[in-house]
């Protein structure tokens, strides 16, 4: 079933095949190995009957993971294709029936002993100590093995199906504006082109727009966030006796709650750096008036294109002169035909890195339109995918990095491109143009995805508190821009809506914590990196080497960061400063 704009082939031979039939065979016999381990699990187990079992539960997790992604990857082309949809339903189903069946060795593995546990652990390859340390991390939070079957078939028909629905509804969604006199039908994709547009009039019609279409769905849309609200709090606190929401993605990032909490505090104390920002934008651009509409708004200098080879060259280059080896795997995904960049209806919209098995290279979606931000999307997905081929002599089970590291190769790409620009430029307004730029999108990753985590915590609490409804959460939204934007830029109405439009909160609650942890760490790497020089290079490649195979503490200890101390955390925004006065400097 290949597909056009990327080569899926590497993933799963043709769902018709006599090929593909022997993979589900195979998948089968491994479940039935595991599962004849049923009745015979004893506390005292042999080391080697323990790892035969795990090594079969990897053979399983990779088939289940080239099954799920080709899935995906299928629907991200074509979100109103009836065959890729019903190939996901059919997937998922699977998946969880599998899950089901293998279930009970986890369960028991947690519930084991400490002494034998660790005798294990002990005697374990030491690829699988972090992993199996980690799965007795859960413990607290695990149920008996028959609840645990029950949710999992509960959410292909809940949660999962709610989250799927949002994305067929939001996916399939056509808005029109008119641009110099033409009216134009345009994907989500397509219209934020328009929110950073030079002409303020377009991007205050490209934000109504987006705002009049997601309103008028507000009903079940709101409906639809509610409810994965309330599953996450009968599941996670009702159930699993969390202490709170957000703790519940902290302990699945084996991060403490005392480091998110640190986190958000640091943030909110430098939301007036942005304030600053916004006001010398507002200078820059000759905005008079700085409302929400206008936080995006190019610099008037000449918009360029940048063709797709163009775009390859300046991310290959930036590579290039930091690590060859960066280079190169970037390279190879490209040139393994892993990449759908194309814009096209009903095309999933935004940008991603999908990671399949350590055997297979990393597939890119992207939505290229040849802006400049266009060009570091690239330059962001392809330090996703440098970042899973490096981990690739990893186990599938320890190989992809944890989120709150997800993004440390992604962010550095996206830096290495920053700096390559500037450091090949004397060209004050192109400098000027990049520094908006950085800025913005850093405003963006940093503080704009932190005010989301904080609008998180509000809403699961009034939610769970039956105190939300539309209006409700739309005010506590409003309360959370004002607070997040002062004095500095007037919020219209509408922006009142703009929860309804982030698919994160949806997918996956407190998700976007990563991004400023991803953010703030690599803003503090790349300075390191700017006093030691190349020198530094291969500390930062063995950190993004660890993947998923110790916990992110031990990872940042290799480069002396304690993500408790609000000091490191400052640590990042002392470089927001540095690009707020190098853009004073040029104004």
């Amino acid at each position: 079933m290949a597909i056009k704009g990327w080569n899926l082939k590497d993933i799963l031979p043709n769902i018709y095949s006599r090929e593909y039939k022997i993979l589900l065979t195979e998948l089968e016999n491994n479940v039935n190995f595991v599962e004849e381990f049923r009745n015979k699990l004893d506390p005292n187990i042999s080391v080697g009957d323990f790892i035969s079992i795990i090594r079969t539960n990897e053979k399983i997790a990779e088939t289940i993971s080239r099954l799920s992604d080709y899935a995906y990857l299928w629907f991200s082309e074509n979100t109103a294709d009836q065959k890729a949809k019903s190939f996901r339903s059919n997937v998922e189903q699977l998946s969880v029936n599998v899950g089901n069946r293998i279930m009970f060795f986890s369960l028991w593995f947690k519930n084991l002993d400490n002494q034998n546990a660790e005798r294990i652990i002990n005697g374990a390859p030491n690829d699988y100590k972090y992993y199996l340390k980690y799965m007795r991390l859960l413990k607290l939070h695990t149920l008996a093995e028959s609840e645990e079957k029950i949710i999992n078939i509960k959410d292909t028909t809940g949660s999962n199906a709610l989250i799927k629905l949002y994305d067929i509804i939001t996916n399939n969604f056509i808005f029109t504006l008119n641009v110099n006199g033409k009216k134009k039908e345009l994907t989500r994709q397509q219209l934020t082109t328009y929110v950073k547009d030079p002409d303020s009039k377009l991007r205050k019609s490209a934000y109504q727009e987006l705002y009049r279409i997601y309103s008028k769905h507000n009903d079940v849309l709101n409906e639809i966030y509610r409810n994965v609200v309330l599953d996450w709090k009968n599941e996670s606190i009702n159930l699993r006796k969390y202490e709170n929401p957000i703790a519940v993605r902290n302990k699945a990032n084996d991060i403490s709650d005392k480091a998110v909490s640190t986190l958000i505090l640091v943030c909110r104390k430098n939301r007036f750096l942005f304030h600053k920002y916004f006001k010398l934008k507002a200078k820059i651009c000759k905005i008079n008036n700085m409302t929400r509409y206008d936080i995006y708004a190019s610099y008037k200098e000449k918009k360029r294109k940048y063709s797709y080879e163009d775009a390859k060259k300046m991310v290959f280059d930036a590579y290039k002169n930091y690590s060859d080896e960066m280079y190169n795997l970037a390279k190879k995904i490209i040139d393994s035909n892993h990449i759908d960049y194309e814009i096209k209806r009903n095309k999933m919209g935004g940008a991603y890195c999908m990671y399949i098995t350590p055997k297979i290279f990393p597939y890119v979606l992207l939505n290229y339109d040849g802006d400049i931000r266009d060009v570091f999307t690239m330059a962001h997905e392809l330090g996703h995918g440098v970042h899973d081929l490096l981990t690739n002599e990893h186990s599938i089970l320890t190989s992809h990095p944890p989120l709150t590291l997800a993004e440390t190769a992604s962010v550095f790409g996206e830096m290495l491109l920053f700096d390559d620009l500037m450091n090949n430029t004397k060209d004050k307004q192109l400098r000027k143009t990049l520094l908006l730029q950085k800025l913005d999108d850093t405003y963006a990753t940093i503080l704009r995805q932190i005010y989301f985590i904080i609008f998180e915590i509000d809403a699961h609490k009034a939610i769970a508190n039956e105190s939300a409804d539309l209006n409700k959460l739309s005010l506590i939204y409003t309360d959370n821009l004002k607070e997040q934007f002062g004095k500095s830029v007037k919020i219209p109405d509408e922006f009142k809506y703009e929860w309804l439009t982030i698919p994160h909160i949806y997918h996956s609650p407190f998700y976007c914590y990563s991004y400023v942890f991803g953010n703030l760490l690599v803003f503090a790497l790349y300075e390191m990196y700017r006093k030691e020089g190349k020198s530094f290079v291969p500390k930062y490649l063995k950190i993004l080497r660890y993947g998923g195979s110790e916990s992110p503490a031990k990872i940042l200890k290799e480069v002396g960061v304690d993500v408790e101390d609000e000091k490191f955390w400052q640590g990042g925004f002392d470089l927001v400063k540095e690009m707020l006065n190098e853009l004073k400097r040029l104004k």
